[in-house]
């Protein structure tokens, strides 16, 4: 069980994360949010480069003027589905919203200027966006396994293999699902980013059924269901922002 859950919070809608001192106008969080974007996990791309957005902070008019039209323009790169469709975008309701032809929305997400989360529109498919060079936290990450030449198994002090480091393979078992040994006390987030509210902690050695994965620059995301809502644990963390840690291992005992 989850500890401290507030389902509530689970269920909000994700939005943009503006800095606390003063309101930023929509023209500020356009410029903000425009530029280039990836999409690290390869089942979002059609060849071995990954899938990505360029997101302007421009509006382009031709012929007849619609509604439609007055938002800026998007354009995508080896983008599968529905993503390669993506033409237009515009911040509303403090949301990042994609939108295809016909004022079809993609996605509505939210997050920060590196990294914006959320569901694909009438999907179960979540998404991630990210700046080309990736998140701030698997710089520091990436930076303490060069140090301690490890990624370790939970609090132990034994590294991790590779293969204990892979995605989780779901299983069509009664849904398509896979398990989770947990070998830290782990946060659950209500999206997969680190700077997203923590909504409960789940003891070591739970058993965590999850119903998607992902992956993003920082490593591999899973999205568990708890009651009507969902919240998110990621695989790999800084213990005390210095031990590089694996913080959970695919399948686990109780099975």
């Amino acid at each position: 069980m989850l500890k401290s859950l507030s389902l509530g919070a689970l269920a909000a809608l994700v939005t943009l994360i503006a800095p606390p001192s003063s309101a930023q106008t929509k023209e500020q969080l356009l410029e903000a949010f425009s530029g280039n974007w990836v999409v690290f996990d390869t089942a979002f791309s059609t060849s071995s480069t990954p899938c990505s957005l360029s997101l302007e902070n421009k509006v382009e008019l031709h012929g007849v003027v619609e509604e439609s039209q007055l938002r800026p323009v998007a354009n995508s790169q080896n983008c599968v589905v529905p993503l390669n469709s993506v033409s237009a975008w515009d911040i509303e309701q403090n949301q990042l919203v994609l939108y295809a032809q016909q004022d079809v929305v993609v996605a509505r997400l939210g997050g920060n200027q590196s990294r914006v989360t959320g569901d694909l529109s009438d999907s179960f498919v979540s998404l991630i966006l990210e700046r080309p060079n990736g998140d701030a936290y698997q710089a520091a990450f990436s930076q303490a396994v060069r140090q301690h030449r490890c990624i370790y198994l939970g609090y132990t002090s034994d590294c991790a293999e590779r293969s204990d480091l892979a995605a989780p393979v779901m299983s069509e078992d009664g849904g398509v699902v896979a398990s989770l040994g947990l070998l830290v006390n782990l946060n659950v987030r209500d999206q997969p980013r680190r700077d997203a509210r923590i909504v409960g902690t789940l003891p070591q050695g739970a058993c965590l059924k999850v119903n998607y994965c992902t992956v993003a620059s920082d490593g591999i995301w899973c999205r568990a269901r708890f009651g009507e809502a969902s919240g998110w644990v990621s695989k790999t963390a800084l213990r005390q922002e210095k031990w590089p840690v694996a913080t959970f291992v695919n399948g686990c005992e109780a099975e």
